[in-house]
């Protein structure tokens, strides 16, 4: 019995080409009766599917739509951050052709040999200051010699290997320079007391110093040439119990973001200074 049943449904379920043809033939001829007929319930049955693939359709296109705004969004976010990072470069490469074509306006009109070299390393320690730079004995660079910038005086050579050398800057705690009040040529020696502040010391009390006066090297050193810009005066203070002045003062050169630097060759200030 049960094979018997098995037969009936393989025979039920097996259709001829044919008569898919004539159920798509039937299909066609009845959906072309119905919507051409002008029967009040075909209209209201017409109307009725017509909404709903219209509301079918409206969804669709509302979810592609959406799924084109997102794609728009992420490509204009792509191109924004492109933008944004070609934008910095070109401001970057703007700013340092500035400082290299200053620098090379200083090093044409400079009366001295100067030395140019980059930045490699900072040292990191609190109590000696001091940064590697790229250029060593081989370039002629010399222990002693000091190192500056358009804007002033940056430190001088520590120590001087083959290609690299050693700059103990302006801010190291043992570093010191003759200086000078460019306005009243009042001497004074310029040291580092903190992170923040900066000295002119063995000024006396009645000598004319004012804030905002320019200080200057005073050429009495051995290291570094006469009128190389240091520091500018911010603060004056004569009434503490000393013989002396508390001047304090803010060198020209912010040494946190030098990256290129000269080196002065002492010989040739020397010969500057015979002539």
């Amino acid at each position: 019995m049960p094979k018997e049943l098995k037969v009936i449904d393989i025979q039920y379920l097996s259709v001829t080409r044919s008569e898919y043809f004539t159920f798509l033939i039937c299909l066609v001829v009845s959906l072309c009766l119905i919507f051409l007929n002008d029967n009040p319930q075909i209209n209201n049955v017409r109307a009725a599917v017509v909404d709903s693939w219209a509301h079918t359709l409206q969804t669709i296109s509302k979810y592609r739509s959406m799924a084109e705004m997102r794609d728009e969004l992420s490509r204009l976010r792509q191109r924004t951050s492109y933008l944004l990072l070609e934008n910095s470069n070109l401001r970057n490469a703007a700013l340092e052709n500035y400082r290299l074509r200053e620098m090379l306006k200083f090093k044409e009109s400079s009366a001295y040999k100067l030395i140019a070299a980059s930045v490699i390393a900072r040292d990191q320690d609190q109590l000696t200051r001091s940064v590697t730079i790229d250029a060593g004995s081989a370039d002629g660079v010399a222990k002693g010699d000091p190192v500056i910038l358009p804007g002033g005086i940056v430190g001088k050579i520590l120590r001087a290997g083959k290609s690299t050398s050693i700059v103990q800057l302006i801010s190291d705690h043992s570093f010191r320079v003759a200086c000078k009040i460019q306005r009243s040529r009042v001497n004074g020696i310029f040291q580092h007391r903190d992170s923040r502040t900066s000295l002119l010391t063995q000024v006396p009390k009645n000598a004319d110093v004012r804030v905002g006066d320019v200080v200057v090297t005073s050429g009495y050193s051995h290291v570094f040439p006469a009128e190389v810009l240091v520091a500018r005066v911010i603060a004056t203070n004569s009434d503490a119990p000393s013989l002396f002045q508390i001047i304090e003062v803010e060198p020209f050169v912010d040494i946190t973001t030098i990256e290129d630097v000269f080196i002065v060759k002492r010989m040739e200030i020397k010969s500057a200074e015979e002539k």
